[in-house]
Protein backbone atom coordinates (compact mmCIF):
# COMPACT_ATOMS: atom_id res chain seq x y z
CA UNK A 1 0.00 0.00 0.00
CA UNK A 2 1.78 3.41 -0.99
CA UNK A 3 0.72 6.41 1.35
CA UNK A 4 3.52 8.90 0.33
CA UNK A 5 0.74 10.94 -0.46
CA UNK A 6 -0.57 10.97 2.75
CA UNK A 7 2.85 12.43 3.85
CA UNK A 8 1.77 15.76 1.89
CA UNK A 9 -0.79 16.36 4.15
CA UNK A 10 -0.62 18.98 6.78
CA UNK A 11 -0.68 17.28 10.37
CA UNK A 12 -4.30 16.86 11.38
CA UNK A 13 -5.49 18.34 14.44
CA UNK A 14 -8.49 17.33 14.69
CA UNK A 15 -11.42 16.29 12.33
CA UNK A 16 -15.68 17.00 12.88
CA UNK A 17 -17.73 14.83 10.29
CA UNK A 18 -16.54 15.59 6.37
CA UNK A 19 -13.94 17.98 7.65
CA UNK A 20 -10.44 17.47 8.77
CA UNK A 21 -8.51 20.48 10.43
CA UNK A 22 -4.94 21.40 10.43
CA UNK A 23 -2.54 22.47 13.04
CA UNK A 24 -2.01 25.48 10.35
CA UNK A 25 -5.54 26.21 10.76
CA UNK A 26 -6.73 25.15 7.36
CA UNK A 27 -9.71 23.08 6.79
CA UNK A 28 -9.59 19.92 4.41
CA UNK A 29 -12.82 18.61 3.48
CA UNK A 30 -12.10 14.88 4.00
CA UNK A 31 -13.05 12.64 0.37
CA UNK A 32 -11.02 9.32 1.11
CA UNK A 33 -12.77 8.91 4.47
CA UNK A 34 -10.16 6.12 5.29
CA UNK A 35 -11.18 3.89 1.75
CA UNK A 36 -14.39 3.64 3.89
CA UNK A 37 -13.76 3.27 7.38
CA UNK A 38 -15.08 7.00 8.11
CA UNK A 39 -18.33 7.10 5.89
CA UNK A 40 -20.49 8.77 8.67
CA UNK A 41 -17.85 11.14 9.42
CA UNK A 42 -15.45 11.81 12.06
CA UNK A 43 -15.78 12.53 16.08
CA UNK A 44 -19.29 11.73 16.38
CA UNK A 45 -20.20 11.95 19.79
CA UNK A 46 -21.72 9.14 20.84
CA UNK A 47 -18.84 6.94 19.80
CA UNK A 48 -16.53 8.89 21.44
CA UNK A 49 -18.60 8.67 24.89
CA UNK A 50 -18.88 5.28 24.46
CA UNK A 51 -14.81 4.81 24.15
CA UNK A 52 -14.23 6.77 26.74
CA UNK A 53 -16.81 5.10 29.20
CA UNK A 54 -14.78 2.14 28.19
CA UNK A 55 -11.83 3.58 28.54
CA UNK A 56 -12.31 4.72 32.16
CA UNK A 57 -13.61 1.14 33.75
CA UNK A 58 -9.73 0.17 32.88
CA UNK A 59 -10.53 -2.84 31.14
CA UNK A 60 -8.66 -2.91 28.38
CA UNK A 61 -7.73 -6.94 27.92
CA UNK A 62 -9.78 -9.34 25.67
CA UNK A 63 -11.64 -10.66 28.42
CA UNK A 64 -15.71 -11.98 28.50
CA UNK A 65 -17.36 -8.56 28.47
CA UNK A 66 -21.38 -7.82 27.77
CA UNK A 67 -20.14 -5.51 24.58
CA UNK A 68 -19.25 -8.50 22.47
CA UNK A 69 -22.91 -9.83 22.37
CA UNK A 70 -23.78 -6.34 22.06
CA UNK A 71 -21.52 -6.15 18.97
CA UNK A 72 -22.78 -9.59 18.07
CA UNK A 73 -26.65 -8.83 18.27
CA UNK A 74 -25.81 -5.34 16.11
CA UNK A 75 -24.21 -7.27 13.44
CA UNK A 76 -27.22 -10.07 13.04
CA UNK A 77 -29.62 -6.69 12.75
CA UNK A 78 -27.43 -5.37 10.10
CA UNK A 79 -27.05 -8.87 8.18
CA UNK A 80 -30.03 -10.99 9.57
CA UNK A 81 -29.61 -14.69 8.86
CA UNK A 82 -25.71 -15.05 7.84
CA UNK A 83 -23.01 -16.81 9.68
CA UNK A 84 -20.55 -14.09 11.34
CA UNK A 85 -16.97 -14.30 12.81
CA UNK A 86 -15.70 -11.01 14.87
CA UNK A 87 -11.94 -11.59 15.04
CA UNK A 88 -9.10 -9.50 16.32
CA UNK A 89 -8.25 -7.34 13.12
CA UNK A 90 -8.12 -7.58 9.58
CA UNK A 91 -4.79 -9.60 9.13
CA UNK A 92 -5.89 -12.25 11.32
CA UNK A 93 -9.40 -12.68 9.19
CA UNK A 94 -7.61 -12.21 5.36
CA UNK A 95 -4.71 -14.74 7.08
CA UNK A 96 -7.79 -17.15 7.97
CA UNK A 97 -9.76 -16.69 4.62
CA UNK A 98 -6.69 -17.66 3.07
CA UNK A 99 -6.53 -20.69 4.71
CA UNK A 100 -10.26 -21.54 3.57
CA UNK A 101 -9.39 -20.61 0.05
CA UNK A 102 -5.52 -22.70 0.24
CA UNK A 103 -4.05 -19.42 -1.03
CA UNK A 104 -2.42 -16.23 0.56
CA UNK A 105 -4.84 -13.22 -0.03
CA UNK A 106 -4.46 -9.61 0.17
CA UNK A 107 -6.90 -6.42 0.25
CA UNK A 108 -6.43 -6.44 -3.90
CA UNK A 109 -8.11 -9.89 -4.46
CA UNK A 110 -11.34 -8.35 -3.01
CA UNK A 111 -13.98 -7.82 -5.67
CA UNK A 112 -15.46 -4.37 -4.96
CA UNK A 113 -19.60 -3.87 -5.59
CA UNK A 114 -19.00 -0.12 -5.95
CA UNK A 115 -16.14 -0.06 -8.54
CA UNK A 116 -17.62 0.42 -12.09
CA UNK A 117 -15.92 -2.40 -14.02
CA UNK A 118 -13.93 -5.45 -12.95
CA UNK A 119 -10.37 -6.25 -12.75
CA UNK A 120 -7.75 -8.92 -13.48
CA UNK A 121 -6.91 -10.00 -9.60
CA UNK A 122 -10.83 -10.47 -9.01
CA UNK A 123 -10.67 -13.86 -11.13
CA UNK A 124 -8.51 -15.35 -8.64
CA UNK A 125 -11.09 -16.66 -6.14
CA UNK A 126 -13.78 -16.91 -8.68
CA UNK A 127 -16.74 -15.60 -6.86
CA UNK A 128 -16.01 -17.24 -3.27
CA UNK A 129 -15.04 -13.74 -1.64
CA UNK A 130 -16.64 -10.26 -2.00
CA UNK A 131 -16.68 -7.00 -0.16
CA UNK A 132 -19.89 -5.30 1.01
CA UNK A 133 -19.91 -1.35 0.73
CA UNK A 134 -23.38 0.25 2.07
CA UNK A 135 -24.85 2.44 -0.43
CA UNK A 136 -23.96 0.54 -3.16
CA UNK A 137 -27.39 -1.32 -4.13
CA UNK A 138 -30.34 -0.45 -5.82
CA UNK A 139 -32.77 -1.11 -2.64
CA UNK A 140 -32.06 1.86 -0.95
CA UNK A 141 -34.67 4.09 0.13
CA UNK A 142 -37.13 2.07 -1.61
CA UNK A 143 -38.37 -0.44 1.19
CA UNK A 144 -39.33 -0.61 4.83
CA UNK A 145 -36.40 -0.38 7.54
CA UNK A 146 -37.50 -4.38 7.93
CA UNK A 147 -37.09 -4.98 4.44
CA UNK A 148 -34.07 -3.17 4.04
CA UNK A 149 -31.97 -4.95 6.31
CA UNK A 150 -33.42 -8.82 4.65
CA UNK A 151 -32.52 -7.43 0.97
CA UNK A 152 -28.70 -5.58 1.82
CA UNK A 153 -27.09 -8.73 0.72
CA UNK A 154 -29.27 -9.33 -2.47
CA UNK A 155 -26.88 -10.50 -5.20
CA UNK A 156 -24.12 -11.40 -2.79
CA UNK A 157 -23.91 -15.45 -3.26
CA UNK A 158 -19.98 -15.89 -2.01
CA UNK A 159 -19.23 -17.95 0.75
CA UNK A 160 -17.36 -15.02 2.29
CA UNK A 161 -18.21 -11.52 2.64
CA UNK A 162 -16.08 -8.81 3.98
CA UNK A 163 -18.08 -5.68 5.42
CA UNK A 164 -16.53 -2.75 5.14
CA UNK A 165 -17.70 -0.96 7.96
CA UNK A 166 -17.03 2.35 10.06
CA UNK A 167 -14.81 0.66 12.10
CA UNK A 168 -11.67 3.36 12.72
CA UNK A 169 -9.55 0.58 14.08
CA UNK A 170 -9.55 -2.44 11.09
CA UNK A 171 -6.06 -3.56 12.88
CA UNK A 172 -8.38 -4.29 15.96
CA UNK A 173 -11.79 -5.06 14.79
CA UNK A 174 -12.88 -7.48 11.58
CA UNK A 175 -15.52 -8.89 10.71
CA UNK A 176 -16.79 -11.82 8.16
CA UNK A 177 -20.08 -12.99 6.69
CA UNK A 178 -19.69 -16.69 5.94
CA UNK A 179 -21.88 -18.83 3.75
CA UNK A 180 -23.15 -22.63 5.91
CA UNK A 181 -20.78 -24.31 3.89
CA UNK A 182 -17.84 -22.06 4.76
CA UNK A 183 -18.94 -21.12 8.46
CA UNK A 184 -17.57 -24.65 10.27
CA UNK A 185 -13.94 -24.47 8.67
CA UNK A 186 -13.57 -21.30 10.80
CA UNK A 187 -12.73 -20.74 14.37
CA UNK A 188 -14.96 -19.02 16.91
CA UNK A 189 -15.37 -15.27 17.36
CA UNK A 190 -12.23 -14.01 19.29
CA UNK A 191 -12.63 -12.16 22.03
CA UNK A 192 -12.19 -8.24 21.77
CA UNK A 193 -11.29 -5.92 23.85
CA UNK A 194 -13.82 -4.09 25.52
CA UNK A 195 -12.98 -0.55 24.41
CA UNK A 196 -12.72 -2.02 21.04
CA UNK A 197 -16.18 -3.79 21.25
CA UNK A 198 -18.05 -1.43 22.56
CA UNK A 199 -17.02 1.37 19.87
CA UNK A 200 -17.59 -1.52 17.28
CA UNK A 201 -21.15 -1.96 18.06
CA UNK A 202 -21.83 1.40 18.88
CA UNK A 203 -20.39 2.50 14.72
CA UNK A 204 -22.62 -0.53 13.64
CA UNK A 205 -25.47 1.02 14.92
CA UNK A 206 -24.97 4.26 13.87
CA UNK A 207 -24.48 2.30 10.56
CA UNK A 208 -28.22 1.38 10.67
CA UNK A 209 -29.42 3.65 11.66
CA UNK A 210 -28.07 6.20 8.52
CA UNK A 211 -29.12 2.91 6.19
CA UNK A 212 -32.42 3.32 7.77
CA UNK A 213 -32.85 7.29 6.97
CA UNK A 214 -31.64 6.48 3.11
CA UNK A 215 -29.25 9.59 2.04
CA UNK A 216 -29.08 10.86 -0.80
CA UNK A 217 -25.89 12.84 -2.21
CA UNK A 218 -27.36 16.58 -2.80
CA UNK A 219 -24.30 17.92 -4.81
CA UNK A 220 -25.81 19.14 -8.02
CA UNK A 221 -22.72 20.86 -9.19
CA UNK A 222 -20.35 18.22 -8.29
CA UNK A 223 -22.32 14.96 -9.66
CA UNK A 224 -22.35 16.80 -12.49
CA UNK A 225 -18.56 17.79 -12.99
CA UNK A 226 -17.85 14.01 -12.18
CA UNK A 227 -20.16 13.06 -15.79
CA UNK A 228 -18.49 15.34 -17.23
CA UNK A 229 -14.98 13.98 -16.45
CA UNK A 230 -12.68 12.10 -18.11
CA UNK A 231 -10.59 10.66 -15.36
CA UNK A 232 -13.26 9.81 -12.46
CA UNK A 233 -15.98 6.24 -12.98
CA UNK A 234 -18.47 5.55 -10.70
CA UNK A 235 -21.71 5.71 -9.04
CA UNK A 236 -23.36 7.36 -6.23
CA UNK A 237 -20.96 8.16 -3.41
CA UNK A 238 -18.21 6.30 -4.97
CA UNK A 239 -16.14 7.43 -7.67
CA UNK A 240 -12.71 6.16 -9.07
CA UNK A 241 -10.02 7.29 -11.20
CA UNK A 242 -9.01 5.82 -14.40
CA UNK A 243 -5.44 4.64 -14.00
CA UNK A 244 -6.02 4.97 -18.36
CA UNK A 245 -6.87 8.15 -18.36
CA UNK A 246 -3.97 9.72 -15.66
CA UNK A 247 -1.17 8.74 -15.00
CA UNK A 248 0.63 8.66 -11.43
CA UNK A 249 2.26 11.90 -11.92
CA UNK A 250 -0.82 13.45 -13.03
CA UNK A 251 -3.28 12.33 -10.18
CA UNK A 252 -0.18 13.67 -7.77
CA UNK A 253 -0.79 17.02 -9.39
CA UNK A 254 -4.45 17.26 -8.48
CA UNK A 255 -3.96 15.41 -5.50
CA UNK A 256 -1.61 18.65 -4.58
CA UNK A 257 -4.01 20.77 -6.68
CA UNK A 258 -6.83 19.59 -4.32
CA UNK A 259 -5.41 20.08 -1.15
CA UNK A 260 -4.50 23.69 -2.19
CA UNK A 261 -8.29 24.31 -2.50
CA UNK A 262 -9.23 22.44 0.59
CA UNK A 263 -10.07 19.15 -0.56
CA UNK A 264 -8.37 15.64 0.72
CA UNK A 265 -8.04 13.04 -2.29
CA UNK A 266 -7.75 9.66 -2.14
CA UNK A 267 -4.29 9.21 -1.13
CA UNK A 268 -4.36 6.01 -1.70
CA UNK A 269 -5.05 5.15 -5.69
CA UNK A 270 -7.19 2.24 -5.01
CA UNK A 271 -9.08 3.78 -2.54
CA UNK A 272 -12.40 5.22 -3.81
CA UNK A 273 -12.86 9.39 -3.64
CA UNK A 274 -16.35 8.99 -1.67
CA UNK A 275 -18.78 11.96 -1.19
CA UNK A 276 -20.35 13.73 1.39
CA UNK A 277 -23.98 14.24 1.50
CA UNK A 278 -24.03 17.59 1.00
CA UNK A 279 -22.03 20.28 1.48
CA UNK A 280 -22.12 24.36 1.05
CA UNK A 281 -23.38 25.41 -2.41
CA UNK A 282 -19.69 27.78 -2.31
CA UNK A 283 -18.08 24.62 -1.68
CA UNK A 284 -20.19 22.55 -3.91
CA UNK A 285 -19.16 24.74 -6.91
CA UNK A 286 -15.09 24.67 -5.71
CA UNK A 287 -15.01 21.04 -5.55
CA UNK A 288 -16.83 20.58 -8.99
CA UNK A 289 -14.11 22.92 -10.41
CA UNK A 290 -11.87 20.30 -8.79
CA UNK A 291 -13.19 17.16 -10.19
CA UNK A 292 -14.17 18.54 -13.73
CA UNK A 293 -10.74 18.16 -14.93
CA UNK A 294 -10.40 16.23 -17.83
CA UNK A 295 -7.34 14.15 -19.33
CA UNK A 296 -7.12 15.47 -22.64
CA UNK A 297 -8.12 19.24 -21.31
Amino acid sequence: MDTKLLKLVEPIRRARGDFLFTYRGNRLVDLWKQGGRAILGHGVSHELTRLKDTLARGVWMPAPHPGMNHLVKALQKLFPGKELRIYRGLHRALSMVGTFLNQQITWEYIPDPAYPGSKPEWNRFGNRIALWRPWTGKTYGSTTSEDLFKTILEGYHQDIIIPLLPLAWPEEVAVLLLSDAAAPHFPPNELLSPVFAEYAQRAVHDMIRTLEQAPKVMLPKTQQGLLNSSIWKGFGVYWWYAATALTQNDYEKLFREGLERGFLLPPIVTDPLILPWSLSPGLDVKLAQLLSFNADA
